[in-house]
């Protein structure tokens, strides 16, 4: 299994999980990255060669720790971003905690994850996927503050993946629309709505599952994937080609 480490943060429930299963079915072992301990426990006993390493990504000090004890394990071929919040209202009424805790999980918590990783995956090459939104794609009423954090997640995709690409390293980004996970449960309790009325605003007539996003992480790792790099790819059942 040398080579074949993929380290994952939020990797302890929705598409983060997903995707460790995903790659798990691949071949892959995976570090799974996550606050919750009850939650890290519960995942590795359902990834199969799983490890499960406590850390808030939007602290780099847990961040460093995090990527060194994981890539003790073996030589980290691929990294998954995962983790991140979910916010929504108008831009006047965010307060600035609202903002700063945005932007410090889904920005500053990939940049510093990527940051603590990349060094360990320099001499070796591999795969790193991005997790963004269809809100980097395109506007979303009272997503002002959330959309301008996952937009700039997909263009440190897309700048990273000409940077590390002199090291064999592929950089994609995906931009699931709504998934059903416990982010988007959370986000239905707080705000309102429900699954039936978002999915009546789909193409496809319904919202995504988090397996389906999995699916196309794992293949952006592999080397199916091997020519493709800077890739912007939705997973949103044809929401951002309305």
């Amino acid at each position: 299994m040398e080579g074949k480490l993929a380290v994952i943060s939020g990797g302890t429930s929705g598409i983060g999980l997903a995707a460790a299963q995903c790659l798990a079915r691949d071949g892959w072992r995976t570090a799974l990255l996550g606050r919750d301990a009850e939650k890290g426990r519960a995942a590795e006993a359902a990834v199969p060669g799983s490890r499960f390493f406590p850390c808030d990504v939007g602290d780099p000090a847990q961040v460093r720790a995090a990527a060194a004890q994981a890539a003790e394990g073996g030589p980290v071929g691929a990294a998954v971003t995962a983790a991140g919040m979910y916010t929504e209202g108008l831009l006047e009424n965010a307060s600035d905690e609202e903002i700063a805790a945005c932007l410090r999980t889904n920005v500053c918590g990939t940049l510093y994850v990527l940051r603590a990783l990349i060094p360990y995956m320099k001499s070796r090459g591999g795969s790193i996927v991005t997790v963004a939104s269809d809100a980097a794609v395109q506007g979303n009423v009272q997503g002002s503050v959330y959309g301008a954090s996952k937009g700039a997640v997909l263009a440190l995709s897309r700048s990273l993946a000409l940077e590390l690409a002199v090291y064999g390293i592929r950089v994609n980004c995906v931009c699931p629309g709504d998934i059903r996970t416990p982010l988007l449960a959370a986000q239905l309790a707080k705000y309102g709505g429900s699954e039936a009325d978002m999915a009546a605003q789909y193409p496809l007539g319904r919202i995504g599952r988090p397996e389906e996003v999995g699916e196309a992480i794992a293949f952006l790792i592999s080397k199916r994937a091997s020519f493709i790099t800077g890739s912007v790819l939705p997973v949103d059942g044809g929401l951002t080609d309305w």
